[in-house]
């Protein structure tokens, strides 16, 4: 064999690799992570620990190592999230894509449980570190959406308004913050939503409502302890806010017909949150006036308002 030759079939790979970086950035069909993100709901730290630790996604790579993903990868990450909702520990959920079982004929896991009682007896031994762990681990391996309702949540209910409780929460929060904070900065999107509350009431929630609705790629600032109600209409308009999140409870209920009537002045999307303030509006019959709606429940009030924003982005 003449050294021409050899020459001609070591240099070949290196063509077909370029080749094939070309085909994949130029067809449409392919998306780096972050539009996976998008199109899941479930945040890039989260996507790339289920695909290093797990095995659950297997993306094709560039020559320069670039992650690119198709439909078939949206779809295996949803069906990721429906075995994650019913309980199943994510460490789990290969085995059973595998075999091709349906979550809709799963048992329900009882892999939460523990992890709420793990969480439970943590912060009555006023454990930091083992809630701080817990918190990384958590959060690196499933959605915010997840994480809040079926790890967090039922864990405060069971601690109830106790030392361990306000303990439990703070760290929460610093983990929190430091997460928005970390997400913000690596966030690209057009959207700006102000997630607020008075001084001293909600402030875990501002973050969590944060968590959650970066998770949808929507971009937020959080301004958690405002003085007064009567500050939010600078807010809004020196945030220059596309739409507003707002947290708050008794100490606004006995004005809650002139506080709306000030926030449909904004003419954004405007969520408000607190059982006060919904029962003080509902007696007015009041828990909607345009474009502004008012929410008893957290949770369900940022996932509907987190679900008007997107609605209206679209």
């Amino acid at each position: 064999m003449s050294q021409s030759s050899t020459s001609k079939k070591t240099s070949a790979p290196k063509k077909t690799e370029l080749l094939d970086d070309m085909v994949l950035l130029d067809d449409a069909s392919y998306f780096p992570i972050r539009e996976l993100s998008l199109k899941t709901g479930v945040n890039s730290v989260t996507l790339r620990a289920w695909e290093r630790r797990y095995g659950l996604l297997k993306p094709k790579r560039t020559g320069k190592g670039h992650r690119l993903y198709d439909q078939g990868d949206v779809q295996r990450v949803d069906a990721i999230l429906r075995w994650i909702q019913q309980g199943v520990a994510v460490g789990k959920v290969r085995a059973l894509l595998d075999q091709g079982a349906l979550a809709d004929e799963a048992v329900l896991s009882n892999e939460w449980l523990e992890w709420q009682t793990s969480l439970v007896n943590a912060a009555k031994a006023f454990q930091a570190d083992k809630i701080e762990q817990m918190y990384q681990q958590i959060f690196s391996q499933y959605p915010a959406q997840i994480a809040v309702k079926d790890w967090l949540l039922p864990s405060f209910e069971q601690l109830g308004k106790s030392a361990a409780l306000a303990f439990c929460e703070s760290i929460m929060l610093g983990g929190l913050v430091a997460r928005v904070n970390q997400v913000k900065a690596q966030q690209k999107s057009r959207s700006n939503v102000l997630i607020t509350g008075l001084m001293g009431q909600r402030s875990l929630w501002c973050y969590m409502a944060a968590a959650l609705l970066m998770d949808k790629g929507l971009s937020c600032r959080v301004v958690a302890n405002v003085q007064h109600s009567d500050d939010w209409s600078e807010l809004v308009a020196g945030t220059k806010a596309s739409s507003v999140l707002a947290f708050c409870e008794q100490d606004v209920a006995s004005k809650t017909t002139d506080l709306l009537n000030s926030m449909q002045q904004w003419e954004r999307p405007v969520g408000v949150v607190g059982a006060s303030v919904w029962l003080a509006a509902h007696e007015a019959g009041a828990t909607t006036i345009n474009g502004v709606k008012v929410y008893s429940d957290p949770f369900d009030g940022v996932m509907d308002f987190m679900n008007q924003v997107i609605a209206v982005q679209q």
